[in-house]
């Protein structure tokens, strides 16, 4: 892996990193696999949105009425934003649910995944409270378009415009970070992210 520069291209006076060296095939599969990881999540957003819209849930059921700074907001029952924690952690994976049944110093800072115990406890509400964001966000847009001061077709964006704007952004972050750790060539790379987005056009 190399701990690439911004505004370097990493070579050596031996070799030079060109195309023909690069797994361009490995490199475009997993742009690909985490693109439909992204418009999946987008999907599944949209209708989990639609979801508590078409069910009149207010956006404060979405804040905690059990802890936190804001909880004096909730308009949720414990038992309600409980059992919406517990929808959340039937998810998890078994080897998740064994960490948070231990107590905390036989956990110690075992992880699982990216989080260990206090993680992972913590994980529902961090999940709760992105979804409030998303909730009000759509709630917003909504009460936008019905007055007239945004179009309705800006609910919906077509793949290919998503894709671009993810392919962009990956392109943007790269050139405005400081380092990025990559086994690729720098240049190559927003080079290659640049061609993606002109052949989708």
């Amino acid at each position: 892996m190399m701990n690439v520069l911004k505004g370097q291209t990493m070579t050596t006076p031996t070799k030079t990193t060109a195309c023909a060296d690069i797994d361009t095939a490995a490199v475009y599969d997993a742009v690909e696999a985490y693109t439909a990881s992204v418009l999946k999540n987008d999907k599944d957003t949209i209708k989990m949105l639609n979801v508590l819209i078409e069910a009149g849930v207010p956006e404060t059921h979405l804040i905690s009425p059990i802890q936190g700074p804001n909880k004096h907001k909730s308009t949720s029952t414990p038992e309600w934003f409980n059992g919406l924690k517990a929808a959340i952690e039937s998810k998890y994976p078994p080897q998740v649910h064994a960490l948070m049944a231990m107590e905390k110093q036989t956990a110690g800072n075992t992880y699982v995944g990216a989080n260990n115990r206090c993680g992972w406890k913590k994980k529902a509400n961090s999940i709760i409270g992105g979804m409030r964001t998303a909730y009000i966000n759509r709630l917003k847009r909504d009460g936008l378009i019905a007055e007239g001061k945004m179009g309705a077709d800006t609910r919906t964006k077509p793949v290919e415009v998503k894709v671009t704007e993810l392919l962009g952004d990956a392109k943007s972050r790269i050139q405005k970070a400081d380092t990025f750790t990559s086994a690729m060539d720098l240049d190559v790379m927003i080079r290659q992210l640049g061609e993606m987005i002109k052949a989708i056009g």
